[in-house]
């Protein structure tokens, strides 16, 4: 019997993280949520008050997808435009307090998601941080060369 040949590793990562992101929408609409940017909301959070151009360098996700999803944040009370005194251009993006009650809503979502994919790997998801944070520094180094 034939065996399989080995993806590329870029290859295996899109697909599992596609595939975690799946596992979290699950786990949404087993809660009762509809389907929200709580990753976007949690980036903000964590690193707000920050521009929409400091997103798309945080995330590599292109102007456009970054500024519909904030207009979705936004009009659901999840954020505020605040104005960028230094860049009439631009604006700063800050966690409102609905936001902040909505991720403490979610951290048991997110925790479900977390369990459900250790389960199945048998090992604890925290033992991939540090490579995933040296991964994502990389790809936003090598990204800002352009």
């Amino acid at each position: 019997m034939p065996r399989e040949p080995r993806r590329p590793v870029l290859l295996e990562l899109a697909v599992a993280n596609s595939l975690a992101s799946q596992v979290f929408v699950r786990e949404l609409t087993r809660a009762g949520y509809p389907m929200t940017q709580v990753g976007m909301l949690t980036l903000i959070a964590i690193h707000g008050p920050i521009t929409p151009k400091g997103l798309e360098a945080e995330t590599g996700i292109p102007k456009t997808t970054v500024r519909g999803r904030v207009q979705g944040l936004v009009r659901r009370g999840y954020v505020n435009r605040r104005p960028n005194e230094t860049d009439r251009r631009s604006y700063f993006l800050e966690v409102t307090d609905e936001g902040r009650d909505f991720l403490e809503q979610m951290r048991p979502v997110v925790r479900a998601a977390e369990r459900a994919i250790e389960r199945e790997l048998q090992i604890p998801l925290e033992d991939y941080r540090t490579p995933l944070e040296r991964l994502r520094k990389a790809g936003r180094t090598l990204l800002s060369d352009d």
